[in-house]
């Protein structure tokens, strides 16, 4: 056998290990990434990968890459699954869902926690591969939660029926299923009270995200904090679309506030994620900040530490919420759950006199 087709096929043992112990429908590592973790060719790779996916362990997409197939290997039957459904986006969010999945999974022996992406198209996925997983437990994160149709219910309802179901970071208060998710409005009144205890009394929210019930909750958060305390509150609505991406409006939106003139002095973002693009427009018009304006935003810690500079954040916790939901689950337990907010100071907001 040449020494090319001897890697080949050590690649190949290689990787059916890494598929194992992925979920059905996850990103697989792109050829660069084998190439740089196994130390081998690109040749190599690619005999490898053409192997897999001529068996069917593999799907490629032109211009998306390599994919876990969506049918999957039977869970051994005495280990019940702990099934974690999440739309298949591009997220910081997603990522610290799964870094905290594999810290929970060696404090859970008993029950396998196993990360599934589903068409992020869908609010509810319509269906999912309970029997061929063993699940038992569902934790449900909607792709979205203010537009189910009938359709999506119907899906619920035989989730709900398979075992128990907790829903993720948003809250379906209407259908009566239990849920773990961050007290929005209170995170709203958090942002708000970080700037008022800073001496800011002209401020400003910045709805940068589709409208939804957990964008209102948190706008209305500000807004009411700020109308109880004497401030003066701006709503800027970006007025995003479902479904775009909300960076170029949001640009657009904050560069005409900064050209036309703006009399508040602090900024509350309701999306870390979104808010780079009023970021952006504050560095391209020369708007210092913190001494030109401060900004506080609600959002992943792991993203608006990125920024420059870091900004304070109300941390959305999402670590946090899915210990407590599995938590939940584990135990038998049919209540919500609301995740306190917490402040992290990173020094992008201004202390200035009353």
């Amino acid at each position: 056998m040449s020494q090319t087709a001897l890697k080949s096929d050590t690649l190949h043992e290689n990787l059916v290990r890494e598929l194992s112990r992925m979920a059905p429908g996850e990103k697989f590592m792109t050829v660069r990434d084998i190439m740089r973790r196994y130390n081998v060719s690109q040749l190599i790779v690619d005999r490898a990968v053409n192997r897999l996916c001529k068996d069917g362990k593999l799907v490629s997409f032109a211009r998306r890459g390599l994919f876990v197939p969506q049918f999957v290997r039977p869970a051994p039957a005495e280990q019940p699954t702990l099934l974690v459904a999440v739309p298949d986006w591009v997220s910081p969010d997603i990522d610290e869902i799964k870094a905290e999945l594999e810290r929970l999974a060696p404090l859970h022996p008993e029950t396998r926690l196993l990360l599934h992406r589903f068409d992020y198209r869908y609010a509810i996925p319509p269906e999912l591969p309970l029997a061929a997983e063993n699940v038992r437990l569902l934790l449900l994160m909607p792709g979205r939660v203010d537009t189910l149709e009938a359709r999506d219910i119907e899906a619920l309802n035989i989730f709900r029926k398979n075992g128990p179901v907790m829903v993720l970071c948003h809250h379906l208060n209407n259908f009566n299923v239990p849920s773990v998710g961050l007290d929005d409005m209170f995170a709203g009144n958090c942002a708000a009270h970080h700037l008022y205890h800073a001496g800011h009394r002209k401020i400003a929210v910045l709805m940068s995200e589709p409208q939804s019930s957990v964008i209102l909750d948190r706008v209305n958060g500000v807004l009411n904090y700020a109308r109880l305390h004497g401030m003066q509150a701006e709503l800027i609505d970006c007025e995003i679309p479902g479904g775009e991406v909300p960076l170029e409006r949001v640009y657009r939106k904050m560069s005409r506030i900064i050209e036309q003139g703006f009399d508040f002095t602090a900024l509350a973002g309701v999306s870390g994620d979104s808010l780079a693009g009023a970021l952006n427009a504050c560095h391209n018009h020369g708007l210092a900040i913190p001494a030109q304006l401060s900004i506080v935003t609600i959002g992943n810690l792991r993203t608006t530490e990125l920024f420059y500079p870091p900004l304070d954040t109300i941390c959305v916790g999402i670590g946090r919420q899915v210990s407590d939901a599995v938590e939940q689950l584990l135990a038998s337990k049919n209540e919500s759950v609301l995740v306190p907010p917490e402040l992290v100071k990173r020094g992008s907001v201004r202390i200035i006199s009353e």
